[in-house]
């Protein structure tokens, strides 16, 4: 039954990325990553594509809560895309970008420059980019 047993690290559904820890930031390194994926989302190209793909769930004839659900299945892989690399430099990897999120939040609550930029961030994540003027 132990870890180096041949069928446990075999198995179809084990995915050892997913099962392993994730990193622990420490607040410098919350702060870069953060930054980072801030000049990543706040490009003119960037905004216009994210905005494109909330008009256009906005526009369906969606109730309020199908709208939101729309947006997490929409926005937040746009977003989780966007800002793979920055995660990747820190050992996060896509499946664990609401880890690396709340990491960076729990780091922001000390740092009001930090927690203007992840509380937009959680914004773009609804739909919402009125931070982003």
């Amino acid at each position: 039954f132990g870890s180096s047993h041949p069928s446990s690290r075999s198995a179809p559904s084990a995915n050892p990325a997913a099962m392993a820890a994730p990193p622990q930031l420490s607040k410098d390194q919350a702060k870069s990553m953060l930054d980072e994926a801030w000049t990543i989302m706040t490009e003119p190209a960037t905004m216009d594509r994210l905005k494109g793909l909330v008009e256009q769930i906005h526009s369906q004839p969606l109730d309020p809560q199908q709208k939101k659900m729309m947006m997490m299945m929409q926005v937040l892989p746009e977003i989780t895309k966007l800002v793979k690399e920055p995660m990747a430099k820190y050992g996060f990897d896509e499946s664990q970008v609401m880890l690396a999120m709340l990491q960076v939040q729990q780091h922001a609550m000390a740092d009001p420059e930090m927690m203007g930029k992840v509380s937009k961030v959680m914004q773009a994540v609804q739909g919402d980019f009125s931070g982003f003027s």
